[in-house]
């Protein structure tokens, strides 16, 4: 089958340099939020990059506010699935070529990255598209119920929730066990909370702000710990899985 959705894009105000970003594709179920940054999830960014496994290669055009993306995913080109992407109507071209046996029946979701920006998405249940859609492709919402598959749900409620606490010197390998413990554990989707994971996805295509803060670590480090503050007072409003893997920095206060 052919798969269709439409993204149309709205900035939010933001007093920070660069502060919008989007990237949209098509990851699986068992990847992270960081959309483009692993294997097996495929995306396309504003600044007309495309990028996966953290490669980040020309492609399409960029786009902004008010533009409007649609992603196509093609199952029909025989062995290999293939991605591209639209761009006000226009195609851009196959973005991604896929071998059917890499993905082993593994199904590919939709998924956005965003910073400061608010997305209206259409899988279908738009009256009228935004643009018309190619011949073929079907949007998600119009695909039988049978021919779907559910991503991993979350707890049901608070009390099924699980909260992880990590306990040890620095250099202990607290987030290195973080890090397996969830990637061996994929169906209980654990949230790490803590400045080292807030680090790793500050990334400027693909790159760890580490090496652009020669100087500046003390600035990174106050951003970071911002950060993670905001993230544990969502946190325990969200029904998720969390680790929490934060024990201070040498010179540093601890953050909670």
């Amino acid at each position: 089958s052919q798969v269709n959705e439409e993204i149309s894009v709205k900035h939010l105000p933001s007093t920070e340099p660069d502060p919008h970003v989007v990237r949209v594709g098509w990851s699986l179920d068992s990847c992270s939020t960081q959309l483009g940054e692993e294997p097996f999830s495929y995306g396309y960014g504003g600044t007309g990059k495309k990028s996966t496994n953290c490669k980040f290669e020309n492609y399409g055009e960029t786009f902004a506010e008010n533009d409007v993306i649609a992603c196509l995913v093609d199952f029909e080109c025989g062995e290999e699935v293939e991605m591209s992407f639209m761009k006000n109507g226009k195609w851009l071209g196959v973005a991604y070529r896929v071998r059917k046996e890499l993905l082993g029946g593994r199904a590919l979701f939709p998924h956005v990255l965003v910073k400061n920006c608010a997305i209206e998405f259409n899988f279908g249940q738009r009256e009228d598209t935004y643009f018309s859609v190619p011949p073929g492709f079907t949007f998600i919402q119009h695909l039988p119920v049978a021919e779907r598959v559910r991503g991993t749900l979350g707890p049901k409620s608070k009390a099924e929730c699980e909260i992880l606490m990590m306990v040890g010197l620095p250099a202990a390998g607290k987030t290195t066990w973080a890090v397996k413990h969830a990637a061996a554990n994929p169906s209980k989707k654990y949230n790490i909370l803590g400045t080292n994971a807030i680090m790793d996805k500050m990334r400027v295509m693909g790159l760890r702000r580490q090496r652009n803060y020669a100087g500046r670590w003390d600035v990174l480090i106050q951003q970071a710990t911002q950060c993670l503050n905001r993230l544990i007072q969502i946190a325990a409003r969200k029904k998720r899985n969390y680790i929490l893997d934060q024990v201070g920095w040498q010179g540093h206060p601890h953050p909670g």
